[in-house]
């Protein structure tokens, strides 16, 4: 009876003539927050706006590349209680995680991040929907030479080693052995034995899955100076940084962080380059038989907002064999049609 009491003085409230000049409901702003990284990170175009094209902190203009960002709230005094007042942002590139995963030998100090982090700065989008982060602290990677230093971490010490899981070392290690096991041998990686054996695939002098005398190993083994047959180079040793800045993430109920724009300046030991980069959430592959196919990028099946202007980009347009990617057809957010 009480429930059917309600119902009618709810339609009667809807008739009523009081009921128009009743305040009327206004959603209230989302906080500012990024498209969810987990399983599908940003498609980044960089575009270059300072610095030599042709130098090799140029090589990224005019590419795409993968792109994660997290949001979370830090500690309030180190006690696990979050802070709710504070919201941060992560970023990480495909690159500097992949060399950081063990695609480098890499300086293991705690100090250096391969993700840059900063601080929005209010919990809630400004009048023009924008979340603001001004600065952000660097993301470096120092890549050490093959076969010398060494990494720590898990496992034990072979003779005259310290390493650790993919690791690298005159002597290795991580496990047993003259050469090391388990870490990096003098030229082995991710077994035992002396001068290291393989990992995937391989064995021997130069070892696989690790460092080398002066060589990366990888899948199918490595020999002294370099990369397993048909693999990557290895990459000059020194440090590699990004830094982030003027991030702008564009944010509403109905566009929930699928949009960013930022500046990124990427140096290395002889040079250095500024980029524009706009990001497009969620990831979607858009080649067709090789080629760009804008039509993927369109579909409303596809996962991004029909509203936002986008297409299909090479990830790396100097290449004929590369994968493609929708990104936002614009230098700068919001983009819409």
């Amino acid at each position: 009876m009480k429930r059917r009491w309600l119902v009618g003085m709810a339609g009667l409230a809807a008739l009523s003539p009081l009921a128009a000049m009743s305040p009327g409901c206004s959603q209230p702003k989302p906080e500012c927050m990024v498209g969810t990284a987990s399983y599908y990170p940003y498609a980044t175009k960089f575009t270059l706006i300072d610095g030599d094209a042709e130098s090799p902190c140029g090589r990224k203009n005019g590419t795409v590349e993968r792109v994660g960002m997290q949001t979370y709230n830090p500690d309030a005094n180190g006690d696990q209680i979050p802070d709710r007042e504070t919201k941060l942002v992560a970023i990480q590139t495909e690159e500097f995680g992949g060399w950081y995963r063990g695609g480098a030998t890499i300086d293991p100090n705690p100090d250096l991040n391969a993700f840059a982090i900063g601080t929005f700065a209010a919990l809630q989008p400004d009048d023009n929907d924008i979340c603001t982060v001004p600065s952000l602290a660097p993301a470096e990677v120092v890549v050490l030479p093959a076969g010398e230093g060494g990494a720590g971490g898990e496992g034990g010490a072979g003779e005259g080693g310290a390493g650790g899981e993919g690791g690298a070392g005159e002597g290795g290690a991580g496990g047993a052995g003259e050469g090391g096991a388990g870490g990096a041998g003098e030229g082995g990686a991710g077994g035992a034995g002396e001068g290291g054996a393989g990992g995937e695939g391989g064995a021997g002098e130069g070892g696989a899955g690790g460092a080398g005398e002066g060589g990366v190993g990888g899948a199918g083994g490595a020999g002294d100076d370099g990369a397993g047959e048909g693999g990557e180079p290895p990459l000059e040793p020194g440090s590699r940084k990004l830094e982030w800045s003027n991030l702008r993430v564009y944010v509403t109920a109905a566009n929930l962080g699928n949009q960013f724009e930022a500046e990124v300046t990427y140096s290395e030991e002889s040079c250095t380059a500024r980029y524009k980069v706009v990001g497009l959430w969620p990831l979607v592959a858009c080649g067709n038989g090789g080629k760009p196919d804008d039509t993927i990028c369109q579909d409303p099946l596809s996962g991004i907002s029909p509203e936002l202007k986008v297409k299909c980009a090479a990830v790396d347009p100097a290449q004929e064999e590369t994968d493609h990617f929708c990104v936002i057809d614009s230098e700068s957010i919001p983009a819409f049609k």
